[in-house]
């Protein structure tokens, strides 16, 4: 066998360059320019950019100081406008009203006097012209309705119900300034609905605020509530009672007196009694629950004697569950309706109905209880001794009733408890304390209207 033959070593193939190296290669000097091209391009778009910025933050820094400055200057030019005017809205007299009034709007228009201070020179205004002084209040934005609240000031009529010529009635001067009040709170409460805004509703937002005053903002909203009333807008009226349970307080006192006395047909009749009822239902449970405290209880029930006549009724089973209380839940409302009974702080009529339908009733279901509340029979006793006795022969027989009851149950009691505190009352009314004789009402003069002849009232 034949070795075979040697075969001859082979060159290395050269490796061959890729399209993309071969694009450099051949043209490596396009791409150094290019490449540092770009990079300048970019480097100065950046230092533009930069620049840019710089100029900006530059021309707003300008333009808050020209800002300041033209705020500051509006400033001084304000105080200056001010205090050449506040002589003019300090003075009083009925011949500068015009002046006056003309000077106030103009600054409240141009937003240059306060808020609060514009307000305070409005209600001046409103002592002599209550017209100058809505149209001034009505262009007085962001306007704090706390303050128009402090300065409604209730009539004799609005809080007992009657008036007398008494010192305690010297506020009705300024009643026709607290109408427009209430007036401008139903006109904004309207705006306020219309812009989807609370407005003057703000002030129901805290229950112990309503609590303290009830009586106060119930008339203060009553021109508002008595138009949805009178419209029957029952979805307005159940908007603003959800707003708070404040709002639903003075809904439920006003609404109870809201009563026109108007024709409706029956379906319309039932569905009146029933929205009535349910205000009267929530109205009763709120005042024996648990966050309506003494002091509570006896501002509303203040607030139901001024217009218990209005209420129709309304307000008979609540207060008669009240003064059957015992004594330490119910002592200080019994002490506010003793007060408002002795010193003739309630409208006769009024009083009449509330003996025939509240206390006759009382003393005699409590006389015929088999287990006494001694103590709770006595207040009732002295309630009914300080009403005047019935004339009318139904009412009178029950109240010889349950006198009779009474006197049945304990005679001494009924010596004490009835007449002697009747002979008592008698003679307090003749001759009252000193410190009583300013808020009596027994004897005084009826006050119709500020100037009207004047005729003095037996007691």
């Amino acid at each position: 066998m034949t070795d075979p033959a040697p075969t001859e070593d082979k060159p290395e193939e050269e490796e061959k360059p890729t399209r993309l190296g071969k694009f450099i290669q051949t043209y490596s000097a396009f791409l150094s320019t290019f490449v540092i091209g770009i990079a300048g391009l970019i480097a100065t778009s950046i230092w533009q950019y930069k620049q840019a910025e710089i100029a900006r933050r530059q021309a707003e820094s300008q333009q808050k100081v020209a800002e300041t400055a033209a705020a500051n200057s509006w400033r001084i030019e304000r105080a200056d406008i001010l205090s050449k005017n506040l002589s003019i809205l300090s003075t009083r007299g009925a011949g500068t009203l015009e002046q006056r009034y003309g000077v106030l709007l103009s600054l409240t228009r141009g937003s240059i006097i306060d808020p609060e201070l514009a307000v305070s020179y409005a209600l001046e205004l409103g002592k002599e012209n209550t017209e100058y002084m809505k149209s001034v209040l009505s262009s007085t934005a962001q306007k704090d309705y706390t303050q128009l609240a402090h300065a409604f000031v209730l009539t004799c009529v609005q809080r007992f119900g009657v008036t007398r010529d008494v010192d305690l009635c010297r506020g009705d001067h300024y009643s026709d300034r607290s109408d427009t009040l209430a007036q401008l709170v139903s006109d904004e409460m309207d705006a306020a609905n219309a812009s989807n805004l609370p407005g003057p509703i703000t002030l129901l937002k805290d229950e112990r605020g309503v609590q303290s005053m009830p009586t106060k903002l119930a008339w203060l909203f009553e021109p508002y509530l008595q138009d949805l009333y009178d419209r029957r807008q029952w979805a307005d009226i159940v908007r603003f009672e959800k707003f708070s349970t404040g709002a639903r307080l003075v809904a439920a006192l006003v609404l109870a007196t809201a009563r026109n006395g108007e024709f409706v047909p029956a379906a319309e009749a039932t569905e009146l009694n029933k929205f009535h009822a349910e205000r009267r239902r929530w109205l009763a449970q709120y005042l024996f629950g648990p966050i309506c405290d003494g002091e509570c209880k006896g501002k509303l029930i203040d607030a139901m004697l001024s217009s218990y006549g209005e209420a129709q009724g309304d307000y008979d089973e609540a207060l008669r569950t009240l003064i059957e209380r015992p004594r330490n839940e119910a002592g200080p409302s019994v002490s506010r309706v003793h007060a408002r009974l002795l010193w003739c702080q309630m409208d006769p009529d009024d009083e009449a109905l509330f003996r025939d339908h509240v206390l006759v009733p009382a003393v005699s279901e409590s006389a015929g209880q088999p287990k006494l509340d001694g103590g709770m029979l006595d207040d009732l006793a002295g309630l009914v001794a300080l009403v005047p006795e019935p004339t009318e022969a139904g009412a009178l027989a029950a109240w010889k009733a349950a006198l009779g009851k009474l006197q049945k149950v304990n005679a001494e009691r009924y010596q004490k408890a009835y007449v002697q505190r009747r002979n008592t009352a008698e003679r307090e009314r003749r001759d009252p304390p000193p410190a009583m004789k300013n808020v009596s009402f027994c004897g005084a003069a009826v006050a119709l209207t500020p100037g009207a002849p004047q005729k003095p009232e037996s007691p």
